[in-house]
């Protein structure tokens, strides 16, 4: 995560909101196009099968109304990389979150634990225009982020959407695969190649612009992208179309800054209590230990 820990918490959150549906009721464009009554051998045709391409189409619009969910990620991060040295990274992150988004609040929680540098615990508050962090050496202390930094975090995680922003797919629809599974869809993807390469590159590149503030030849530090595969799989409910929860598995080779790397993730996500969460409140301990950034006691 490069803000919030070095970008991967922020970015994690955004996605997890672009993969879940909504408090919407399902299109009723299905009931428009169903049967009724059963067959001769009694099986139910009151509702159209559909289509991996229309789930998918549903899931999609439920997610635009989505005001708050909790979620809980288990994701396992491998690098390496050849050049000038050969470097290799290892992480299993945790990660568990709730927000709202109107008006805005989060509190989440992550562990990282590294063999590069060791373990990392970081605990967040958002509300309003305040913003808390602490991390397992500040000993119960929390740091209030200033203003003028608050708005550089959330462009990155708008910016880091990429992965599970479900309109990300939107040109692959065709390589969608459904299946049905007691009160969820289950909609897999499996793609690799040039085409899929490019668009990870693009929003690769726009995730470190937004998350960093590249600019000048630094923006153009991502060079060829060669994905060798990514495995997707959606558990999406028949009822809401809501999305449960996923599993995306990543891997690729990329030229980043001179460096060859090769990057394997896979990422477990539940999602759960969407629109059911109304406000989330800093507790006054955080407000009453906090400092600024100087080092200067802001709580009372």
């Amino acid at each position: 995560m490069k803000k919030w820990t070095k970008g991967i918490a922020a970015g994690l959150l955004v996605l997890a909101l672009g993969a879940c549906g909504s408090g919407e009721e399902p299109n009723a464009e299905a009931d428009a196009n169903t049967n009724t009554g059963t067959t001769s051998n009694g099986k139910d045709t009151s509702k159209k099968e559909l289509t991996a391409q229309e789930v998918y189409q549903k899931s999609l619009e439920a997610s635009e109304s989505i005001n708050s969910m909790h979620a809980e990620f288990s994701i396992q991060q491998n690098m390496k990389t050849t050049g000038e040295e050969n470097l290799s990274m290892k992480n299993d992150i945790a990660l568990t979150m709730d927000m709202v988004t109107e008006p805005l609040s989060l509190h989440q929680k992550m562990v990282v634990e590294g063999d590069a540098e060791g373990s990392m615990n970081l605990e967040m508050y958002g509300e309003g225009d305040e913003l808390y962090i602490q991390t397992q050496e500040m000993e119960g202390d929390w740091i209030l982020v200033p203003a003028e930094m608050q708005d550089e975090v959330l462009d990155g995680m708008n910016s880091s959407n990429a992965m599970m922003d479900l309109e990300v797919f939107k040109d692959f629809t065709e390589e969608f695969t459904l299946e049905e599974q007691g009160e969820e869809y289950i909609l897999n993807l499996s793609v690799s190649g040039d085409k899929f390469g490019e668009l990870l590159k693009e929003l690769m590149d726009q995730t470190a612009a937004g998350s960093q503030g590249l600019e000048g030849e630094e923006e153009g530090s991502m060079e060829n992208v060669e994905v060798k595969k990514i495995e997707l799989t959606l558990h999406i409910d028949k009822e809401t179309y809501y999305t449960n929860s996923f599993d995306m598995k990543l891997d690729a080779i990329m030229d980043l800054a001179g460096y060859r790397t090769v990057a394997i993730q896979n990422i477990n996500a539940k999602m759960s209590k969407v629109n059911e969460l109304e406000e989330i409140v800093i507790p006054d301990e955080v407000r009453n230990n906090a400092y600024d950034m100087s080092g200067n006691k802001v709580g009372e």
